[in-house]
């Protein structure tokens, strides 16, 4: 007899996506999660942004996925009345060296389908910013800013109420393909296994473990992000990004929900850890660099230079899994059934890191094609 049609392996946005989708379309679904609680790493350490699909390659996953998954996630915000402030994104160029980068972001952008990006001059952009110092600005109308936290509450419930069966406090220790089904061995208060016909791997930052487990090999790379909140900041009333970088999208400047900012995150590649957060049981996990913040203040101050009136405080850091490492070009998210290595309805997905909050709902919409 086999326990679960489906088992995702990992609870954080885009697993409770997945098995939400899974479990709303009929599917037995059983979800395990190392953590006390799900959501509790990559999912609850980012910037919460919608982003609109300006920075990633056409025909890139990335790319597609961020603008579907733009609109699904905006249309469920509002149906719903989930928090959510529509409040757009500049993306800026602060001396005339960086405008043909604007113009290739725009460009990439509209081969991308995000609608309603629009240039602005120098001008126009301090009449409706005017602490903003920059030569001209890519306006994206369809970035906003969500509450992670509650986007995640929504679908663990709708997932319960699906039939979905989530397994807290439960790491996976081990996966055996048997010719016809999987066994997956888990630690609960006790080993205990379970079976399933299909597996899906959204364990984040230890889906390369997880995939090991199968002796399929994936090199992931951590690149942690501090963030900084502002006081007394210089009032802002859209998304501010400088140009992206080859690995990151840069330090900026983000309107919260509940008022105040935040700035970040910046990139840091580090080594994996076992426990990458602060714990109940003690673990420090690696903490907020308290001395960035004058490369902070730097960094904001070139096309905001209120920022150096401002009182920063170190805030908290995320992690991303990243396939690309430091100095490599672009690399997309992996989403692939492993049967050609001999895995059927073995499903991986490496690598989601930024947009995959923005695309969590289109990426489960992704995995019907599998069953």
């Amino acid at each position: 007899m086999v326990d679960f049609e489906v088992l995702v392996i990992g609870a954080g946005i885009v697993g409770l996506a997945v098995g939400r989708e899974l479990a709303e379309s009929g599917f037995s679904v059983g979800m395990l999660e190392k953590n006390r609680r799900y959501g509790l790493e990559t999912s609850s350490r980012n910037s919460e942004v919608l982003h609109s699909g300006i920075h990633y390659p056409p025909d890139s996953l990335k790319a597609s996925l961020c603008v579907q998954g733009n609109q699904l996630l905006t249309s469920l915000l509002k149906e719903y009345g989930l928090m959510y402030l529509p409040c757009g994104k500049l993306t800026l160029a602060v001396n005339p060296e960086e405008e043909g980068n604007l113009y290739h972001l725009k460009q990439q952008g509209e081969k991308n389908g995000v609608p309603g990006l629009k240039l602005l001059s120098g001008t126009h952009l301090s009449q409706i910013e005017p602490e903003i110092k920059a030569v001209s600005g890519l306006l994206t109308p369809t970035t906003g800013i969500c509450n992670a936290h509650q986007v995640m509450d929504f679908l663990a419930e709708k997932f319960r109420q699906s039939g979905g069966l989530m397994g807290l406090n439960s790491r996976v220790t081990g996966i055996e393909w048997t010719g016809h089904l999987y066994r997956v061995s888990v630690l609960q208060e006790k080993v205990e296994t379970y079976t399933a016909c299909a597996v899906i791997n959204c364990a984040g930052l230890f889906c390369d473990d997880v995939s090991r487990m199968l002796g399929l090999v994936y090199r992931l790379y951590w690149a942690k992000g501090d963030y900084f909140s502002a006081h007394n900041c210089p009032r802002v009333k859209h998304l501010i990004y400088p140009l992206p970088s080859s690995d990151s999208l840069g330090i900026h400047v983000t309107p919260r929900l509940a008022g105040g900012y935040r700035l970040g995150p910046d990139i840091q590649y580090v080594e994996k850890q076992t426990n990458p957060y602060p714990d109940e049981k003690g673990n420090p996990g690696y903490g907020v660099d308290a001395g960035k913040d004058k490369i902070f203040r730097q960094q904001v101050g070139y096309f905001l230079p209120g920022i150096e009136k401002a009182e920063i405080f170190p805030e908290t850091y995320g992690l991303r899994p990243k396939i690309q490492g430091p100095g490599e070009p672009f690399q997309d998210f992996i989403i692939k059934e492993e049967k050609e290595r001999g895995f059927p309805h073995f499903i991986n997905l490496i690598g989601i890191e930024s947009p995959g909050l923005t695309a969590c709902l289109a990426i489960a919409r992704l995995m019907r094609k599998f069953f």
